[in-house]
């Protein structure tokens, strides 16, 4: 059986993927960059290491020891590591020395440069988790109003503007105007913001560049989303079809139906 080299980082889509790898005959080989390693990673992937996420030449020699030809980097870690002191080896401080300045997509990208310079093929995150992407379509039961159609628009539109400058993914709009747009905090607290500047039935808008690279990461929404978008009192939670991904699917949409947040996939 072929191996698939996982980088996985913090949350649920790491699993989601050496499942989905194991399903389709793929021996998922796992190289974890987290503080805290998953136990149920571990029990799925019979090859699992653990490194700090500076340590790029052994997690590249791991996998090429592996027999792994092929690698996903997928799961969540956060870009204000960017602004902490962390352990780089040598490959890596190099690559931060000349691309911090550029943003964290531009310091993957070299990441994913230097996997492929040494013979190892970096795949898309959803090659494997197609069935976690949505179509176009109003996905919850409860639908937008006439003017939350307005304004749910004018937060993608703005999402993807702010996505194709590299600055984040996700705005945040009330009646028109906007009210929080992610820097380096992350998708939950760009929205704890808005709620707390815009007050009830703020419009969260999600988006990724019109160029995004998605073996980067791709944008994702899940059950820890649609929490903090209650404890915001949003109203509706505007993502992009067939390039997000979302968790849980058929429970996220009931909850927010009982929560009153409308859920949209745009085309």
């Amino acid at each position: 059986m072929e191996k698939l080299g996982i980088i996985a980082g913090a949350g649920e889509l790491p699993v989601l993927l050496a499942q989905a790898a194991m399903e389709r005959g793929r021996i998922p080989v796992v190289i974890q960059v987290t503080k805290t390693p998953s136990e149920h990673l571990s029990r799925i992937a019979p090859e699992t290491y653990s490194y700090g996420v500076g340590q790029l030449q052994k997690m590249t020699r791991a996998l090429l020891d592996s027999g792994a030809k092929e690698v996903a980097l997928i799961g969540k870690v956060h870009k204000a590591i960017l602004l902490r002191p962390f352990q780089v080896d040598r490959v890596a401080a190099k690559i931060l020395a000349t691309t911090r300045q550029k943003g964290a997509v531009a310091i993957v990208t070299a990441i994913i440069d230097y996997l492929e310079s040494n013979g190892l093929r970096v795949i898309e995150q959803h090659q494997f988790l197609q069935h976690l992407l949505p179509s176009p379509g109003v996905l919850t039961e409860k639908q937008p109003t006439e003017s939350q159609w307005t304004d749910l628009k004018y937060a993608i539109h703005l999402a993807r503007k702010i996505a194709d400058l590299n600055i984040g993914q996700t705005v945040v709009v009330k009646d028109g105007i906007p009210v929080a747009i992610e820097a380096i905090e992350d998708t939950n607290e760009a929205i704890r913001r808005g709620g707390r500047l815009g007050n009830k039935g703020v419009v969260v808008g999600k988006a990724a560049s019109a160029s995004h690279d998605f073996r980067v990461d791709v944008p994702t929404v899940g059950t820890e989303t649609l929490t903090v978008l209650h404890e915001a009192r949003a109203s509706v939670l505007a993502i992009e079809a067939n390039r997000t991904f979302i968790l849980d699917r058929t429970e996220l949409c009931r909850q927010a139906d009982r929560w009153k947040i409308c859920i949209v996939a745009l085309g």
